[in-house]
């Protein structure tokens, strides 16, 4: 079953209900997913962006790409100093096509604004934080993996992105941490293309789960740190 309306509403509320990030346990990990769409709005929070071409572009720090309501703004190219990484994670049997630029995306926004409803979401945005633990090294081999197993090996396509700043003192000016618009419609080429697909996050359950198996990944990897791994000997697997 799609995340209903009703729900959109709840999830609004408890967002809005939340502790602010300094108001939260030390150790908790910090898991979000957000609908893209034109309608979603959150009071005193930032929103996701209104399309995915730009929640894409957003957390790949790209500005030349243009989406339906125009161009993207220069400070997302600005702030390219923060990427850490950043790539399209497809299923095996992707074709060829869906590594052209932003083609997923705008297929999904054009998809989403042909229902004529403003509500109708087009992706998610995740968001995640990185443990600091956690060598940048292996940031990726954290954060591809966990997409890949959760979500494209399913058939879901999923923009990725790593954002992290660290001063000149070692102290972090923007704290590790992952991106991923993931695709909520059926992409691929055929009669059934751009309708919700139900297995890519689509409900509050599957979110639910997804951010539970991202906090069992970090407490995993602070685990095999305590235990004495050292991360640079450590294979890059997913």
């Amino acid at each position: 079953m799609f995340i209903t309306k009703a729900e959109l509403a709840d999830a609004r509320r408890a967002l809005l209900a939340a502790p602010p990030r300094n108001r939260r346990p030390a150790d908790a990990i910090d898991f979000k997913i957000r609908p893209i769409s034109e309608d979603w709005r959150l009071v005193h929070r930032m929103p996701s962006y209104k399309t995915a071409t730009c929640n894409a572009a957003y957390i790949w720090r790209d500005s030349n790409v243009d989406d339906r309501f125009g161009p993207m703004p220069a400070a997302f190219a600005e702030r390219r100093c923060e990427l850490r990484g950043a790539g399209l994670l497809l299923p095996a049997n992707a074709p060829l096509w869906a590594t052209e630029g932003y083609r997923i995306w705008q297929d999904a926004d054009e998809a989403a604004f042909a229902t004529g409803d403003p509500t109708a979401v087009s992706a998610w945005h995740v968001m995640a934080q990185i443990p600091e633990s956690v060598s940048p090294s292996h940031w990726h081999w954290m954060f591809r993996g966990f997409l890949e197993r959760e979500l494209s090996s399913k058939g879901a396509a999923v923009a990725w992105a790593i954002h992290a700043l660290e001063g000149t003192g070692g102290e972090w000016l923007v704290s590790p941490h992952g991106h991923a618009i993931v695709t909520a419609r059926r992409w691929k080429t055929g009669v059934r293309k751009g309708e919700r697909h139900p297995a890519w996050i689509a409900s509050s359950e599957q979110q639910r789960r997804l951010g539970v198996a991202w906090r069992r990944r970090c407490t995993t990897t602070r685990l095999m740190a305590q235990a004495g791994f050292r991360w640079s000997t450590l294979p890059i697997l997913s």
